[in-house]
């Protein structure tokens, strides 16, 4: 898939496939870096000071990438289309290696290490949660609240016995789900239109 834009009678063109396999490989070391660190997080709770700016940080690396890129070219004009086109490609990328990656891990080197510890972490939460439902008076709220805490343990349940290609399969789509908002949003600002003098 190629773009073309004139620039002065001159027709440059841009390898939008080539390109987004390019940047979507670097922000997919980026997410393997993430999610190792997510992963070590769950075990060691001091690291989850670094997992969330690294998480915060996930859109504006991708919006640097597509930035970078775009200045390198020095095209007068880079439209949205391109622009948006560009950033989903390189999230698709980048969440191809990713979630292979994570796939790897979850199969070959993790062997239940991970749910284990995320079901530890929920049975410290509920207990701390239970002694703080026993300060609500109010019988709507603490059967409000027993569901919810219902809710997530069930859910937390039912991911962790999830097989690692479920596991991928999950990730998957919420990686694609998130690529797919934060590319319009970074489509939106990246995009340089013409300047008419």
């Amino acid at each position: 898939m190629e773009m073309d834009e004139r620039k002065e009678n001159k027709i440059i063109r841009i390898n939008v496939l080539q390109v987004a396999m390019n940047l979507g490989t670097a922000l997919g070391v980026y997410l393997i870096v993430f999610y190792l660190l997510l992963a070590l997080a769950v075990k060691h709770a001091g690291l989850t000071l670094l997992a969330l700016p690294m998480m915060l940080g996930i859109p504006v690396f991708a919006w640097y990438l597509i930035r970078r890129y775009r200045d390198s070219t020095n095209i007068p004009f880079f439209p949205f289309p391109v622009s948006w086109m560009l950033s989903i490609l390189t999230f698709l990328f980048a969440t191809a290696l990713s979630c292979m990656a994570a796939y790897l891990y979850l199969r070959f080197l993790d062997h239940g290490e991970l749910a284990q510890a995320l079901m530890e972490n929920l049975s410290v939460v509920m207990s701390a949660q239970d002694a703080a439902a026993q300060q609500l008076t109010d019988p709507a709220q603490i059967e409000q609240y027993k569901q919810s805490m219902d809710m997530i343990n069930q859910s937390l349940t039912w991911f962790c016995q999830l097989p690692a290609s479920g596991k991928t399969k999950y990730l998957i789509q919420s990686s694609l789900m998130w690529g797919n908002i934060l590319s319009l949003i970074i489509a939106i600002i990246t995009a340089k239109r013409i300047r008419l003098k």
